[in-house]
């Protein structure tokens, strides 16, 4: 068994501090794995509502490749930033630019668009500046709102992790699933560490 630990530095303590979560042990939230299948052995389940491959590990790529790709995504989601007249008043700086398009969006499209081209990087890369201008990616946490973050705050507060009541009650306008989303980015930030 593994089990992992998640600190967060306090820079007024000068100290880690547990993240407000806490590993759950024991029968209830452990898995249940079935034997395993031999090969060329059916196990029932309709294969075409099975998972769809997003990423081949055998691919032709070295490391290195892979991660100056990952460079080239991150230059081409600051510029695409730079363009976007809403993304300036969102992200005022170059710098914050830089860092929104370090976020997990840009590289997950990256790497999408690397394992949908084949893995050939040229062709990945013309993908991601096509003729219109470069791709830019925003997740949740660009999305929204200042006062919509104050908003889902003050519903987590009275609801807890009740999405449908935060949703019914504080945001009708988001999904379910982007409230969720925001939720899980929200837990990586300072203000829910203030809390």
């Amino acid at each position: 068994d593994f089990f992992f630990y998640s600190l967060v530095y306090d820079p007024q303590q000068k100290t880690l501090l547990a993240d407000k979560g806490e590993i759950r042990v024991g029968n209830r939230y452990q898995a249940d794995i079935t034997d395993l299948l031999k090969e060329g052995e059916d196990d029932g389940r309709d294969q075409s509502k099975l998972e769809t491959k997003v990423w081949e590990a055998f691919n032709p790529l070295v490391d290195k490749q892979i991660d100056q790709f990952l460079v080239v995504a991150r230059s081409v989601g600051t510029f695409a930033r730079a363009l976007d007249c809403s993304s300036s008043v969102r992200q005022p700086s170059l710098h914050m630019s830089a860092a929104a398009a370090s976020r997990d969006i840009t590289l997950f499209h990256a790497m999408d668009t690397l394992h949908k081209n084949v893995y050939d990087i040229s062709k990945a890369i013309s993908a991601l500046v096509p003729q219109g201008g470069p791709v830019l990616c925003r997740d949740e946490m660009e999305e929204w709102s200042a006062s919509e973050a104050n908003l889902f705050e003050e519903a987590l507060e009275k609801y807890g992790k009740d999405f449908t009541d935060i949703q019914q009650d504080f945001l009708p306008w988001k999904s379910l699933t982007s409230i969720i989303e925001y939720y899980y980015m929200w837990k990586t930030t300072d203000r829910y560490v203030q809390q």
